[in-house]
């Protein structure tokens, strides 16, 4: 599991974006690219990028269970190289936004069968640091200008999972399997994919700044997916096989705003 530290430079009163990158599946014909791209573009010099696996769809011939012919966008014999080619392609602009990229059980499966890992290979590219498949991440906040009523760094904690389990057919299964999560991690925001579901939700927590109570919600987020549940015409996609419900297309948001005592957060489906 990996650990690391990200610094995190604001201006006072400014609100940090944390967007997570969850289940993109470039090189299927059902991964909406161009809606990918927007959720990318909307953001400024305040946001960061967090990638938590299934970037790449990596699904290969030899995949009897998943690989169809009708589902893969790839153009030619080197399908997970040209993937890895349109992920640094895209994200290339945003390198320097971005906290991190792991991987998922898709990229997990060429690393068992051709024992190769294309996540790393594009951090490699892209010079990011490369998270694994679950870790934790520190956040520290620091005014880029000092002040001397707001000169205390602030540190967020975030717990990142890929995620586990099939996919639910009701609304609060997921919400309810990954929130028994919670109690086993000391940590303030919590991102799981997989389940290719967007949803967020906030525990009450109670803390200390000094002597002072003062609230410190858990925000916890499934971060959404960039792949159609179905396509328009004869050739079904692996989800419409299994009867998968239809998802909607997008990711979550979380707003983190430095105080005088600690942070303020809020999450979103966008």
């Amino acid at each position: 599991m990996r650990v690391t530290t990200h610094r995190v430079g604001y201006d006072y009163g400014a609100s940090i974006k944390l967007k997570p990158i969850a289940d993109v599946h470039l090189g299927n014909k059902a991964c909406d690219v161009n809606a990918f791209k927007e959720y990318l573009a909307d953001s400024d010099e305040n946001t960061i990028f967090i990638g938590i696996g299934d970037l790449l769809d990596c699904v290969t011939v030899k995949d009897l269970k998943r690989y169809r012919k009708s589902a893969d966008d790839t153009q030619g014999d080197s399908v997970v190289d040209e993937q890895i080619d349109k992920a640094e392609e895209i994200l290339r602009q945003y390198r320097d936004k971005i906290v991190g990229l792991g991987h998922g059980n898709h990229e997990d499966e060429i690393i068992k069968r051709a024992g190769t890992n294309p996540i790393k290979r594009i951090c490699k590219r892209l010079d990011v640091p490369f998270l694994g498949y679950s870790g934790l991440i520190k956040l520290v906040f620091s005014l880029n200008k000092k002040t001397d009523r707001t000169s205390r760094v602030r540190t967020v904690i975030v717990r990142y999972h890929h995620g586990w389990g099939g996919g639910s057919r009701t609304q609060g299964a997921d919400l309810t399997k990954f929130s028994k999560d919670l109690a086993y991690w000391d940590a303030d925001i919590f991102l799981y994919g997989h389940v290719h579901r967007q949803q967020t939700d906030s525990v009450p927590r109670l803390g200390l700044a000094g002597e002072r109570l003062i609230s410190k919600p858990k925000v916890m987020c499934i971060c959404g997916t960039f792949l159609k549940t179905y396509l328009p015409g004869t050739d079904p996609t692996y989800s419409e096989v299994k009867g998968y419900p239809p998802v909607s297309v997008g990711g979550v948001l979380v707003t983190i705003k430095p105080h005088r005592i600690w942070v303020k957060m809020k999450s979103y489906i966008v």
